[in-house]
């Protein structure tokens, strides 16, 4: 079993991710099991992923790469010749579904209304389609996208959380967003650019202020 990291661990995680972002590309629609000291396997498998992270020994979290190529990409949508501070607002969630448990790394996006995994990473966590159930239709800036709702067990800082999430069905993208729905509920979120981090706060923590 994938052992939760500290906070200051995840801190230093995600800034090796920021950093290195651009020399993961070469793993393009893989899982990535990467620690603050690099990866550690790679494979279009995740459970051959985690098989191989978990037998390292190592505290690590897992990273779908994105398949973009272009300037622009949809969900998220990232503007490579614009953007001065290539830095993404990333941040480790726990996924549960059945037997498997994964430490993921998403995109905080106050933009989505609902947290979003990618298709590819949906089969590979072992939900699947129903017989003859309904796909909804989703916008996107530039076009649509089909999905269906599952309730995802989430852990956020050791709040355990069933959040709806669109499971994308087309081969949009490898993305893994954290929309509003429950989890901007749950906590108020600061963003940080400059310091690249960003923080989660329980609103009963914040209250008790």
């Amino acid at each position: 079993m994938n052992k939760t990291p500290a906070k200051n661990e995840i801190r230093e995680m995600l800034q090796w991710l920021n950093r290195n972002r651009q020399q993961l590309q070469q793993y393009a629609h893989q899982y990535v099991a990467y620690n603050a000291n690099g990866t550690i396997a790679n494979s279009e498998n995740l459970r051959e992923v985690l098989d191989l992270a978990e037998a390292s020994g190592e505290i690590f979290s897992i990273y779908l790469v994105p398949g973009f190529t272009a300037s622009i990409v949809i969900l998220p949508i990232y503007f490579r010749t614009v953007s001065t501070h290539e830095w993404s607002p990333t941040y480790q969630v726990n996924l549960k579904h059945k037997d498997l448990a994964i430490n993921a790394t998403m995109v905080v996006d106050s933009g989505a209304d609902f947290s979003i995994i990618s298709l590819k990473a949906g089969q590979d966590l072992g939900y699947a389609l129903a017989d003859g159930e309904h796909i909804s239709i989703g916008q996107t800036i530039g076009g649509t996208v089909e999905y269906v709702l599952r309730q995802i067990e989430m852990t956020i800082d050791g709040q355990n959380l069933m959040v709806p999430t669109a499971w994308i069905q087309n081969n949009t993208a490898d993305v893994m967003l954290l929309g509003r729905e429950v989890v901007f509920d749950k906590f108020n979120i600061e963003f940080r650019q400059a310091d690249e981090e960003i923080i989660f706060t329980k609103r009963e923590d914040a209250l008790a202020l």
